[in-house]
């Protein structure tokens, strides 16, 4: 049975300013409500797997299902979004001519026709709706042109962002032992088996002094920060956790568009308050605890019905004796990239799968291990 928990109407100012490529900002002038619900999927007798948060999965171009995958038994699960209920499983294999299981997969994404990609470690499958393996990419240096490897430093990642239609892949190429910042992104388009490669600037070395590792006798972890790829109507937002910028690769461009903003709410990128490399476990969660309290941007969510991206960033608000409370910033962005406004966000909890469906922003919540989404209707005046 779905439910539906109503909270108060809230209103926001929005505004219009600044320059696409340049410094931009925003001062309120556009009215804007908006209303809160949450509701709860349907599950019949399946447990759905939120282990990860959601972190699984994917939507449709059409916002009609989302489905998210469960690693480790190879279950695919598809809800659907209208009916706001479980439609169907499917159960990947993990051997044979259909199998997916070889390694870890990391990602996914579901193309136009439905067809879904799955990133692993060595390789990107494709099944189609009926978990049929329909084709497996692997890198093959000699069958591609435009960009050589220099297979003694560097790498091609697994990993990324495809266009609905699958045919054109954006990732990055990075150093083979990972202690190295990325080299830049990678354009693949897979019908003329041509690479464009883009290097950022310095957009990857700023990154990587907030690189936190530990290294033990007989362990070794690090954890960077968060790069956002993002296709959206042919055009490639890249952004970051920890400065408030966004590069935009135009379709058919050969050059990048380096945005940067200023708010008036958060910092507007991370310092270094914590080491760089330490030596035990319990002083990695002490350094990632510290780097935790520092600002970070979260992802450019699409707006279709308004043509609008929105942003959500947390900073630091202030500390309870040795609790952090932070502060939940929203900022909308126009088609082109111009800030106009950004508000303080109350009561309302920011998930890691985002996602705007018939005008309404979806956020997931896990409410007692079952899956809900707290929905946020704007409504512009």
């Amino acid at each position: 049975m779905k439910k539906l928990l109503l909270l108060p109407l809230l209103a926001l100012l929005f505004s219009c300013g600044g320059n696409e490529g340049g410094e931009e900002s925003a001062s309120p002038q556009i009215e804007l409500t908006y209303e809160i619900d949450t509701v709860m999927v349907d599950a019949g007798d399946h447990f759905f797997f939120l282990n990860y948060g959601l972190g699984m999965s994917s939507l449709s171009t059409d916002a009609k299902l989302l489905y998210n995958l469960n690693p480790q038994a190879l279950l695919l699960e598809v809800i659907d979004l209208d009916a706001l209920a479980l439609k169907e499983t499917i159960q990947l294999e993990r051997e044979g001519p259909n199998g997916v299981g070889g390694g870890f997969i990391s990602g996914m994404q579901v193309l136009a026709n439905r067809n879904l990609k799955f990133f692993d470690f060595n390789s990107i499958m494709e099944v189609n709706p009926a978990g049929e393996l329909v084709d497996k990419f692997e890198y093959v240096p000699s069958e591609w042109e435009g960009y050589q490897f220099n297979e003694d430093e560097e790498e091609f990642r697994y990993s990324g962002v495809f266009t609905p239609d699958g045919r054109i892949l954006y990732t990055t190429i990075a150093a083979n032992d990972y202690t190295e910042p990325a080299k830049g992104i990678a354009k693949l388009n897979f019908d003329t088996k041509q690479i464009e490669f883009f290097e950022m600037g310095d957009m990857f070395d700023r990154l990587d002094r907030f690189a936190i590792t530990m290294q033990s006798d007989n362990m070794s972890m690090s954890a960077g920060e968060s790069i956002n790829l993002n296709e959206v109507k042919g055009d490639l937002l890249i952004g970051n956790s920890a400065f408030n910028e966004l590069f935009v690769l135009k379709s058919g461009a050969d050059s990048l568009i380096h945005h940067t903003f200023t708010s008036g709410l958060t910092r507007n990128e991370k310092t270094m308050e914590a080491p760089n490399t330490v030596e035990s476990q319990e002083d990695f969660r002490a350094a990632m605890k510290k780097r935790g309290e520092q600002v970070s941007f979260g992802k450019m969510i699409y707006h279709p019905e308004e043509d609008l991206f929105w942003r959500f960033t947390s900073d630091k608000d202030r500390m309870i004796a040795d609790s952090l409370v932070k502060k939940q910033v929203l900022t909308i962005f126009d088609s082109e990239l111009t800030m106009l406004h950004e508000e303080k966000i109350e009561n309302y909890g920011i998930s890691g799968r985002q996602f705007f469906k018939d005008g309404m922003l979806y956020s997931f919540l896990n409410m007692g291990d079952e899956m809900a989404f707290v929905r946020l209707k704007p409504i512009f005046n």
